[in-house]
């Protein structure tokens, strides 16, 4: 399996890549030694992690894995992406729940702002299963009716926001 692609769904992880989240961790004053031991392989278990979870909330409305969206580039190629707010999410959930579990030593800053990561990314995962929201280009369930179109019914589960 290449790097950056779960096992699980054969598709690339929902925040990007290794790089990606050690650019958000950087901003964490935990300096560049320890940030440099954490490899591809334990970034990943937490992308996985995240990535079921995301799945588990979006999947009461939507067909996952979520499917990526052809976006034309400045340069004239198209690219394949995740969608922005499903992946900006995804990062800051993996780079929450790596600063919890694997740099506790840091202090009750890095504590408090894992933390604030964590609740701004499930927020953010919220916030699109409510019915004022909608992923582009994604694939819609239908659970109220048969005919009606799935981008037509409200959201039939509650809609917490923690």
């Amino acid at each position: 399996m290449p790097q950056g692609t779960s096992p699980t769904t054969g598709e690339e992880y929902y925040s990007g890549t290794v790089n990606d989240i050690k650019k958000i961790l950087s901003a964490m004053d935990i300096g560049e030694g320890k940030l440099a031991r954490f490899g591809e392989e334990q970034v990943a278990c937490y992308q996985e992690i995240v990535d079921r979870d995301i799945d588990d909330i979006v999947g009461e409305l939507y067909h996952v894995p979520l499917l990526r969206i052809n976006q034309k580039q400045p340069d004239g190629t198209t690219k394949k992406i995740i969608p922005g707010s499903i992946k900006m999410a995804a990062m800051w959930w993996t780079a929450g729940l790596i600063l919890k579990n694997q740099f506790q030593q840091l202090g009750t800053n890095a504590t408090d702002q894992s933390e604030q990561y964590i609740t701004k990314a499930r927020r953010d995962i919220y916030a699109i299963i409510r019915k004022t929201h909608s992923l582009y280009g994604q694939r819609r369930k239908s659970n109220i009716s048969r005919t009606l179109p799935p981008g037509m019914q409200p959201s039939s589960f509650p809609e917490p926001n923690f």
